[in-house]
């Protein structure tokens, strides 16, 4: 059989997506999960959805998308569930784009953003950042009539930083409004910049405006794959179209609901991953490495022309963290996800004992 007959062209470019690595004995700091098992409330309702499993769960899980709604003040027909928030960026790009459109998306980003381009068979402008940040500017200078959709990461993957409300409103008013931009807000629940943007108020300036968020992070259930869009009805009922008939399972759907109740309860943590994270950096940025202030749950550090081998050092003393290179990074970079208390301070003082062994390898970043 010859494969290469059988897909595509653009299919058969297509680098696999490589997830963070996970060795048994070793601490994973490598893909941005909360450290913390999901809420005792959760596993109990995925539990007794598992009773019903037997029959498919509602098509658009209703009962998740008003809950949502609810949570967030808005219609039920302006919420999409996803399985992840992943599903709903296939869907996005697969609803409004084909060969000869593009979409454009900051580099470093989320790999997804490249990759579903590809499977599309449309054109990934990937823009490159500047100081750590989204260069929103160069990414308007990037858009054209051929452009269906801006990717927003922010905070962005991997590198942490974001863009502020001032930015974000100036890129979208001087930007076409036939075509959709995607801000993709992953990490919001571990933001704490006072200037960070308001995307619900935002979106009711700009109809193609779309907000994605994710119950992996702040609520701990990364495993179960449910992610979400708030968009104007019409984009909702786009995605709907494109979507699978039962993409959303009946535990999603169960764990969705019970996480939305927990959230009050569950704020003290994403605070305590906050705190941890200012004082993981603090060390870091004292060894004199290359490490932006965060607004997410991990950190960038990068070694900038340092042969040092952070992941091979790290990794010698059971923690594990992730390289950047399929991130579209091209320095000797890495992404720290935030742990525990313990497996943080296990971290700080291995940085250190490899720090003691080898030359400064990078400038600090002043805070």
């Amino acid at each position: 059989m010859n494969i290469d007959k059988l897909v595509r062209t653009g299919v058969r470019q297509i680098q696999r997506y490589e997830p963070g690595e996970d060795h048994p004995g070793c601490v994973k700091l490598s893909s941005n999960e909360n450290p913390r098992p999901p809420h005792p409330r959760i596993v109990e309702a995925v539990i007794a959805a598992m009773l019903t499993s037997n029959r498919y769960p509602e098509s658009g899980v209703p009962s998740l998308v008003h809950a949502l709604a609810r949570h967030h003040g808005i219609p039920d027909d302006e919420v999409m569930v996803g399985h992840g928030s992943n599903e709903i960026i296939d869907l996005l790009v697969r609803a409004c784009s084909g060969a000869g459109d593009n979409v454009i998306f900051p580099v470093p980003s989320f790999i997804v953003y490249h990759l579903i381009a590809k499977v599309c068979a449309c054109e990934g402008i990937g823009v490159p950042c500047r100081d750590y940040r989204m260069d929103l500017p160069a990414m308007r200078r990037a858009v054209t009539e051929r452009t269906r959709a801006v990717f927003l990461c922010n905070p962005n993957n991997p590198t942490s930083t974001y863009v502020n409300e001032s930015e974000v409103r100036e890129f979208l008013r001087d930007l076409p409004p036939d075509l959709f931009v995607v801000m993709d807000e992953a990490y919001i629940d571990y933001v704490d910049a006072h200037d960070y943007p308001d995307s619900m108020q935002l979106r009711h300036e700009y109809p193609n405006l779309v907000i994605l968020r994710t119950f992996s992070k702040f609520f701990a259930i990364a495993g179960v794959r449910v992610g979400y869009a708030m968009a104007h009805r019409d984009v909702v009922d786009v995605l709907h179209r494109v979507r699978q008939p039962f993409n959303v399972s009946r535990l999603a759907e169960a764990a969705g609901v019970a996480a939305l109740q927990c959230h009050e309860e569950l704020a003290p943590l994403a605070r305590e991953t906050i705190a941890e994270r200012e004082r993981v950096r603090g060390e870091v940025v004292k060894l004199g490495l290359a490490c932006p202030p965060s607004q997410a749950n991990f950190l960038f550090v990068d070694l900038q022309n340092s042969e040092l081998d952070l992941f091979a050092e790290l990794h010698r003393r059971k923690l594990i963290v992730r390289r950047l290179g399929q991130f579209g990074s091209t320095r000797n970079s890495y992404r720290i996800s935030i742990g525990t208390p313990d497996e943080n301070d296990q971290l700080i003082h291995a940085l250190r004992e490899i720090m003691s062994a080898h030359s400064t390898p990078a400038r600090p970043v002043s805070s």
